[in-house]
């Protein structure tokens, strides 16, 4: 049994005494479920990342088919005026967390801190580190003075210009991204192209509804993800490659919004296309960045590699996706494991996190 799969089976037997004791509060945001409360105006941000009703389903299903009762929340208020009515009373909700209501910067935080104040026991990072992971600029210039590659970055606003007067130099393949997203929100074809003294006329029809913009140097090359489980320490499954159009080798090809949001690409063994030596490489580049964050329970690293074979951070995901179109998925899978194992995996690592309630 390897070093992951024992990670995995003790959760396991963590995850037993989860289940006699709580049932598990699953605060999702879905298409057609989530909606205002009692006419309160709530900030929709109008590129959620919010759940098809079929991953919705996909995750509710798991975690009922790990053997858990569910109850389910589609709106943060929903859930936060539920535990304030029932606060007096012996908490019996061990809180799933995959919320991310709202236009603001660090909405995907607000549970998490919500439950720290009231001891309520939940599942991922904690509301820094979930907003750490988000601030992408800030992280980017984190990671670097650590010595792990990162692509050459700038931070760009209609109102101000470039940050402290720095730019690309003229004939830099960029890519332009929104400073606090993720799920691809935001990116498209037309988000790569070449530096010049055209380019800050497009930055500023892009960015009408964002604040600032982040400007990375564009890495050509294969992409993939690294899902990782995070006891005392981080774990990385093996790394996961995206392919586009049935493409490994991407070059200029992007995961775009669209791409992302209607599933329109796969995952295969970066083992396939890059030597032994590389991918354990980047596997260690990836607990070393979960170190640096403080990663909890679990996560996921994305790289770009260039020709070269040298990985460079490309996001951080304190809340990645795990339905069925996945790499988290995907991993479980090539483990031999059920999907749903993903969820006793994920709450029995929780536990340890939340030892002084159990």
């Amino acid at each position: 049994m390897s070093e992951i799969e024992r990670l995995i089976a003790d959760a396991k037997l963590k995850a037993n005494t989860i289940k006699e004791n709580y049932k598990i509060a699953l605060l999702t945001n879905t298409r057609s479920k989530t909606r205002t409360i009692n006419n309160e105006v709530i900030s929709y941000s109008p590129n959620n990342e919010f759940f098809s009703d079929e991953e919705y389903n996909e995750v509710l299903e798991g975690i009922q088919s790990a053997d858990y009762y569910v109850e389910p929340f589609f709106n943060e208020i929903e859930f936060i005026m539920d535990a304030l009515v029932n606060a007096n009373e012996k908490n019996d909700k061990w809180v799933y967390n995959l919320s991310r209501n709202g236009n603001f910067t660090g909405k995907k935080s607000l549970v998490p801190s919500f439950c720290d104040l009231l001891s309520i026991p939940y599942t991922g990072s904690n509301a820094f580190v979930i907003s750490f992971s988000r601030a992408k600029y800030i992280y980017t210039k984190y990671i670097e003075k650590h010595n792990i590659s990162v692509p050459r970055s700038w931070v760009y606003s209609a109102s101000n210009g470039w940050l402290h007067q720095s730019k690309p130099p003229f004939g830099t393949k960029i890519i332009i991204k929104p400073m606090h997203e993720s799920a691809s929100i935001g990116l498209s074809n037309s988000s790569i192209s070449i530096y010049d003294t055209n380019t800050e006329k497009q930055f500023d029809e892009q960015i009408s509804n964002n604040s600032e913009m982040l400007v990375q140097e564009f890495i050509q090359g294969f992409e993939c993800e690294v899902p990782l489980l995070i006891s005392t320490k981080p774990y990385a499954l093996d790394p996961v490659g995206i392919s586009i159009d049935g493409q490994t080798q991407l070059d200029d090809l992007i995961l775009t919004h669209e791409r992302s949001f209607n599933d329109l690409y796969d995952f295969y063994p970066l083992e396939q296309q890059l030597h032994k030596s590389k991918v354990e490489a980047i596997k260690t580049t990836a607990v070393q960045i979960s170190s640096l964050l403080g990663l909890r329970n679990y996560g996921r690293v994305d790289f770009r590699i260039n020709h070269q074979g040298v990985p460079f951070l490309m996001d951080i995901a304190a809340s990645p996706y795990t339905t069925k179109h996945s790499s988290f998925a995907f991993s479980f899978d090539k483990l031999g494991l059920n999907y749903y194992e993903i969820y006793n995996a994920i709450i029995g690592l929780s536990a340890a996190d939340n030892s002084l309630v159990l």
